[in-house]
This record gives structure tokens, C-alpha cells and sequence, in this order.
């Protein structure tokens, strides 16, 4: 679950957990919250919906124009590709010599330039020379392969599938506690190809719950279409860890997970995530307790 998920469904909750009580006090006072907040998350909600107390994206603003003149940013261009390794404060300091106009330029300023360009680090400017280098002359030097490889080992890997069973999204998604069952847990497949997803409601969370939802969901669904799963993609948590890896290994899978803090790479599954959160979990609780009357090991699963 990300955190702006987490932070979307904690409103939800409040809400909710006021309209069981019927008293809006006691449910601020249970999430320690005050009642002018409340009111300002009810009035959202009751205008937009669950939508209307997503958190707001702050951005950055537009900035400032920029002050430099066309002629101007011509030179830099011009100096910043001839001596591709040097940097703002050389930049500036051969710009202020008279054989390059005399010009007076703060290091930042030919810097802010340079990135609205795509041209700020050196490597950014040496691939520049070497697509004009291996166009014209159709030469690489080592120091220049090198640098390359670097540029290349940056660049994030593309996501994709293209058959069923080639590669399948797993994560968790922390659904809440229910009065009577406890704390409910949601485990989602996605497959990268079709985005074909299997869905289970667990009260389990643990390195048993992964291996248990791949193999007795997962899997079978996969088996009964007549694909072999391949490949699955996780984020670094401890329900991925251990036995799950040993199910994978028996199964003949290959496991891989996203890079810390890049919960984006998975973003198959992350985006469906959000689909039972407004559909599903974002009912009221009282809606919530009639789906799952009752406390259970397995609540259910979804297809």
C-alpha cells in the first residue's frame, strides 16, 4: 500500500467510524483529531465523493522567466558543448572574458539554463557530442564508451509483458480493522500483459500469507488457463521474503523486486490498488461489517 494511499483511506475511516457512533466528537477524539477538520473532510466528501479527500498534489510553481537574451544563451549553448566537462562556475568565468562578449553571469543562472535545456551534467552533454560524433564521423573513444554505459546504467528498466504468465505484479494492501475479525488484509495479483488481476481478503499477514495467496490463487488460475506463471515482481517487503522465495525456487518462477522507494516500477498493481479503496473499502463501515459478518481465516477472494 502507498503512503498516499494510507493517507487517502485514514479520512475514510474517520468518517465512517463517525457515522457507526453518531458522534462526531467521540470518533475526533478516538484519531485525535479536531472536529474543524472533520467538518472540512465531510464537506468534500459529501460534494466529491471518496475522491474529494484525496490529498492535494503540491507541485512547484511556474518560476521566474528567464532573464537571459537569445544571443546570450547562444553562447552558452555554444561554450557548454565546445568544453563539455566544465561547469557553471568555469562557464561563467570564461563567458566574463573579453573574447566570449564580456559577459556577466551568475554560475546559477547558466545552470537553470542548462537543465531547461536537458543539459546539465557532463555526461548529458557528452552523449550530445557523441550523436554528432558517430553521425559525422562515426567514431567512439573509450573514455567516451565508458561514459555512455554510465548515461545507459541510469536509465530505469521498461516494464512489460506481452504473454500471459510472463510476468505477474504481487503486493498487499492494508484494508483495516473490523469490528469482530480484526485487522483485514488484501492480497492483489496483476499480470503485466492483460492486466487480468486475482484478489484475496486475508486476516493473515505474514511470510505464510504470500506463499499461501500464490500458490492456492495465483497459480491455480494461471494452471486451469493452460500458462505457466514465470515471472513475479514485488516490492521489498517481509511477506515476499523466506518462504515465499522457497515456493518461488520449487515452482520454477523467478522473483525480482522493485528497487527501495521506488514503489512506481510496480505500478501495475499499485494502480489497482486504488479501485478496491474507492469501490470497495470506501464504503461505510456498517457496509463494510454486512460484506464480513462473521471472523474467518480466509474472507475471500476476488477475480
Amino acid at each position: 500500500m502507498t503512503l498516499e494511499a494510507s493517507v487517502h483511506a485514514f479520512p475514510l475511516r474517520v468518517i465512517a467510524r463517525a457515522q457507526v457512533l453518531g458522534n462526531v466528537s467521540q470518533a475526533c477524539r478516538e484519531f485525535g483529531i479536531s472536529r474543524t477538520l472533520f467538518y472540512r473532510w465531510r464537506r468534500r466528501y459529501l460534494a466529491y465523493g471518496p475522491d474529494g479527500v484525496y490529498p492535494r498534489r503540491r507541485g512547484p510553481g511556474r518560476g521566474r522567466p528567464s532573464g537571459l537574451g537569445a544571443e546570450t544563451e547562444r553562447a552558452i549553448l555554444a561554450l557548454a558543448l565546445a568544453w563539455p566537462t566544465w561547469g557553471p562556475a568555469r562557464l561563467a568565468a570564461q563567458l566574463a572574458r573579453p573574447e566570449h562578449g564580456s559577459r556577466r553571469l551568475a554560475p546559477v543562472a547558466i545552470y537553470r539554463f542548462l537543465r531547461r535545456m536537458g543539459l546539465q551534467t557532463r555526461w548529458q552533454r557528452l552523449a550530445v557530442l557523441e550523436v554528432h560524433s558517430a553521425q559525422s564521423a562515426g567514431l567512439l573513444t573509450e573514455r567516451t564508451r565508458r561514459a555512455l554505459a554510465r548515461v545507459q546504467r541510469r536509465r530505469p528498466p521498461h516494464l512489460a509483458a506481452e504473454q500471459p504468465g510472463e510476468l505477474v505484479c504481487l503486493d498487499t494492501f492494508y484494508i483495516g480493522k473490523l469490528k469482530g475479525v480484526g485487522e483485514v488484509w488484501q492480497y492483489t495479483a496483476c499480470h503485466a500483459a492483460c492486466s487480468y488481476a486475482i484478489t484475496e481478503v486475508a486476516t493473515e499477514f505474514s511470510a505464510h500469507g504470500a506463499p499461501h495467496f500464490l500458490t492456492t490463487r495465483v497459480l491455480p488460475a494461471y494452471r486451469a488457463a493452460g500458462w505457466q506463471v514465470r515471472r513475479v515482481l514485488t516490492d521489498q517487503g517481509s511477506e515476499f521474503r523466506a518462504a515465499f522465495d522457497q515456493v518461488c525456487q520449487a515452482h520454477g518462477i523467478r522473483h525480482t523486486r522493485t528497487r527501495p522507494r521506488h514503489a512506481w516500477t510496480n505500478w501495475f498493481v499499485e494502480r489497482l490498488q486504488g479501485d478496491p479503496l474507492t469501490e470497495l473499502w470506501g464504503l461505510t463501515s456498517a457496509s463494510v461489517l454486512h460484506l464480513c459478518p462473521a471472523p474467518a481465516d480466509r474472507l475471500g477472494s476476488v477475480h
